[in-house]
Parts: C-alpha cells; sequence; structure tokens
C-alpha cells in the first residue's frame, strides 16, 4: 500500500462530494453527517497525523517551562525576561494570524481539482468537519517541524540569553491557540469572554471565511482590517 494513498472519502469531500452530503444507507435510511473521515490508508500515517487536544502541553509544556526557567535565571533580570516572554507570545499571535490567513486559506476558492485538494489538506478538512476533536490541533509531524523552523529563526535573530524568554512565550502562545481553538468548538461557555471568542470563531467559520483569522487574540484582525463586528451569532 502507497505511503500517502489517501482514501475515496477524503478525495472525495476535498471535491466537495462524499460524506460532506447526507448519506443513506441500504435501506435508504438517512445517515447524519459523520463528525469526521479517515484521511490516510496508511494505518501508521493516519495515526500520527491525528491528535489528542492535550498534546500542545505534552510536548510544547516542556519546551516553554524550560525556557522561561533560562530567562528568568539568567543575566537577564526577571523584569525584562517576563518582558521578552510577553513578547514572545505577541510574536506568535501574529504567526497565528499570518499561518491562517495566507498559508491554510491560500486556494480556498480554487477551481482546479488539485488546487482544491491542496487546500482540503491544508485547512478544508477543519472547515467541513469543524467538530472532528482528533483534527483540531496540530499534531507532532506537523508541530515540531514549524517549531525547529521557529526556534531556529529566534536563535539568529535574538541569540542567548534572550532567545530563551522569547521562545517560551511563543510556545505558550501556541498552546493557548490550541486549547482556545479545541474550546470555541467543544466547550459551551459560560462567561462573557468565553461566548464572545466562541461567537468570534463561529462567525469565522459560518458567516465570513476572510475575517476573523485570530484564534486566541483578535489583535492582528483590528491591525489588518479584518475584525468585522456583529450583532448576531452565527448558528452552529
Amino acid at each position: 500500500m502507497p505511503l500517502l494513498r489517501y482514501t475515496e472519502d477524503c478525495l472525495e469531500a476535498a471535491q466537495g462530494r462524499g460524506p460532506i452530503a447526507p448519506r443513506h444507507d441500504a435501506q435508504g435510511r438517512k445517515l447524519s453527517r459523520p463528525v469526521g473521515i479517515r484521511v490516510f490508508e496508511n494505518g501508521a500515517l493516519e495515526f500520527i497525523s491525528r491528535a489528542h487536544p492535550v498534546t500542545p502541553i505534552l510536548w510544547a509544556g516542556p519546551v516553554a517551562a524550560y525556557g522561561l526557567y533560562r530567562g528568568l535565571a539568567g543575566p537577564l533580570g526577571a523584569g525584562r525576561a517576563l518582558a521578552l516572554f510577553a513578547g514572545g507570545w505577541l510574536l506568535w499571535s501574529l504567526l497565528e494570524y499570518w499561518l491562517h490567513r495566507w498559508v491554510f486559506h491560500y486556494g480556498e476558492n480554487a477551481e482546479a481539482p488539485a488546487e482544491k485538494f491542496s487546500f482540503f489538506i491544508r485547512h478544508g478538512y477543519h472547515h467541513d468537519f469543524p467538530n472532528d476533536p482528533m483534527r483540531l490541533v496540530a499534531p507532532p509531524m506537523l508541530g515540531w517541524p514549524l517549531a525547529a523552523v521557529v526556534g531556529a529563526i529566534y536563535y539568529v535573530a535574538f541569540g542567548p540569553p534572550a532567545f530563551y524568554p522569547i521562545l517560551a512565550g511563543t510556545f505558550v502562545g501556541y498552546i493557548a491557540y490550541d486549547w482556545v481553538h479545541y474550546y470555541t468548538h467543544h466547550v459551551r461557555p459560560t462567561t462573557r469572554l468565553g461566548k464572545w471568542f466562541r461567537k468570534y470563531h463561529m462567525e469565522h467559520h459560518y458567516l465570513d471565511h476572510g475575517a476573523h483569522f485570530g484564534v486566541s487574540s483578535p489583535l492582528w484582525d483590528v491591525v489588518f482590517g479584518t475584525f468585522r463586528a456583529r450583532r448576531k451569532a452565527p448558528a452552529d
């Protein structure tokens, strides 16, 4: 079996067909839309392409804790280390916005089958199956390479000892992003802040794919003009 062989459900869903529409069993009874679908024929690849929502803190949490410790224990001083930590978090929020807007949504309106499939694999799956809990946070097979690239850029750009608290802030921001994202899809918030975050993200899903690219913060949507103030929350 070829390693990168996709399932028929995946290929059909990428073109707007298949399990996205209501299906029927052999007796003609309507089946509910599935929460998610299998993407890869290869079992090992299918397994590592999925991730439990707690996964980010298991690998990013220790890195963040070590980076913050090195920053606070080093020559920077607590005040400067914490300021750099906050700066790292801010850098993550910008990267989060940039990736979501310019990478994940690139080619969303393409008509060519290959381009439609490319978008589906990058981000379209999440929009078609938004409540699949195992494909909501980035699996390590995607998170680790990105973390390595960001870490290398930070080390060259900032150098030690500033590198450590800045990286820690970015990793904490990443964990916050994944958890806020999970929260907006799988928790019914009771607080005003929780309700606002959920409404904000649901508007991106159900009202306007060209707005609200920030998940953990609306800051860069405001800066770059993709913030949309609405009075009525979308149905979910």
